[in-house]
Formats: C-alpha cells, structure tokens, sequence
C-alpha cells in the first residue's frame, strides 16, 4: 500500500486516485460548459458569414444583371437606329 503524506487532504488524494471527486465533477462541467459555450459561438459566427455571403452574392447577381440590361438596352439602340436608317432609305425611294 501506498503511504500517504500527511499534509495530503482527502480531496487530493481523491483527484490523485481517479474516485469521482466534486471538484473533479466541477472542473468536467466547466470544461463541457466552455465547450458548449465555444460551439455555440461558432455556429453563431458560421451564421453570419453564411448570411453576408448570401448577402454578397444577391448584390452580384444584381450587379450581373444591372450590367446585362445595360447591354441589352445598348443593342436595342443599335437595332433601332439600324431601322430607322432603313427606314429613311426606304423613303427615299
């Protein structure tokens, strides 16, 4: 049998021998706690980053078809100047 040191107390002893002590079982809450508490932020912040990439990519697309009716206007121009030329011609004759 092992000799105890006398200046061990019993709750030393108990961390030292793997009983199931109350400080044992406070420390393990703790641990579970910041660890949930840890998740929880990160899930948090895994939220938010998804939000403002949803966010990022609805202003694209905004900003893509902004461009695109840009474009479509700029060839409904040339179209219509393109008739309007034909049309003189046509008049002419």
């Amino acid at each position: 049998m092992k000799k105890q040191k006398p200046e061990e107390s019993k709750e030393e002893r108990g961390l030292l021998s793997g009983e199931l002590t109350a400080s044992k079982v406070e420390v393990i809450s703790s641990i579970v706690l910041t660890l949930g508490y840890s998740l929880s932020t990160l899930a948090t912040i895994l939220t938010f980053q998804e939000e403002e990439e949803a966010a990022q990519e609805k202003s694209s697309q905004a900003q893509d078809q902004n461009l695109q009716f840009k474009q479509m206007y700029k060839q409904l121009q040339n179209v219509n100047n393109r008739l309007e030329s034909i049309e003189r011609k046509l008049n002419r004759y």
